[in-house]
Formats: structure tokens, sequence, C-alpha cells
């Protein structure tokens, strides 16, 4: 018999073993990818950090999870510098694109200036805001895309 239970949190244990369900699933359609952190990081002429670009790569795609500025130091390009430094580099490293998530008070338009496009919206992330997923291509595919059955 099996028994579907809420645990408070996963042990380490448990978590690679439900991604192992996905990834021996996934292998059939795809190749196992290796994950691969990608850190860029803006410091003054002190060394302190003001800003910084944190992702992975992996399926061919950099998942940019956190792109920051300091407070004091925006509207100076550093943003725009880190963006651009970040995907170089997921370029450099064979990436065909990067996609993110970003709230609506933060900067949907700053990411739409530098060439992403929204693909998706989830309305009250958190309540009475909107998430906004993005994405940018740096190449085109290079095979069809078959649409998915329903």
């Amino acid at each position: 018999m099996i028994t579907i239970q809420v645990e408070p949190q996963a042990t380490k244990d448990d978590a690679v073993t439900v991604m192992e369900i996905v990834r021996s699933f996934n292998q059939q359609f795809f190749a196992p990818t290796q994950w691969r952190s990608v850190t860029v990081l803006a410091r003054d002429e002190t060394g302190a950090i003001v800003g910084g670009a944190l992702g992975d790569i992996g399926c061919g795609w950099l998942y940019l999870s956190v792109l920051g500025v300091r407070e004091d130091w925006r509207r100076q390009g550093i943003g725009t510098a880190l963006l651009q430094a970040v995907e170089q580099e997921a370029q450099t490293q064979g990436s065909i694109g990067v996609y993110l998530e970003t709230i609506e008070f933060q900067a949907p338009e700053f990411y739409q200036r530098n060439g992403y496009s929204i693909y998706a919206v989830q309305e009250n992330y958190p309540a009475g805001f909107k998430r906004y997923y993005l994405q940018k291509l740096f190449t085109p595919l290079s095979r069809t895309l078959h649409p998915i059955s329903t």
C-alpha cells in the first residue's frame, strides 16, 4: 500500500531520489545535463560588492535566478553591464538563451529594453502584483519545435 504524506522538509537523500525519478524519465527525450553555476559580480574600488548576477546553465539555457544592484549604485549602467556579462558567459558555454522571472515592481521593463520578451504572467504573486517570465534567444533554434498535443 502507498501512503501519501506531507513532510516538513525533504532530506538530502529523499530530494536526490525524487530528482532521479524525474531525470530517469527525461533521459528518453534528451541526454542528461550537467548544470553549471554562473556568477558575475560588480565591485567598487574597495572590493565591496555593489551588484551581481547568479544563474545556472543546463539543457542549453541559462536560468538567471538573481540580478541586483545596490540602490545607491543604480542608474549607472551596472545592471546592463552585469546582464551583458552573464549573457556573454552563457553564450561562451553554449547556451541558446536566457530565461528568468521578475515581479512587476522589480525590473520587467529593464529586461524588455535589453531584448527579453514576456512569455507568461502569473497573477497575484505576491498578492496584488504580477510575476513575469521572460526569455531571450541568442540564436534561432536549429530544429523544428513540435506542438504539445492535448
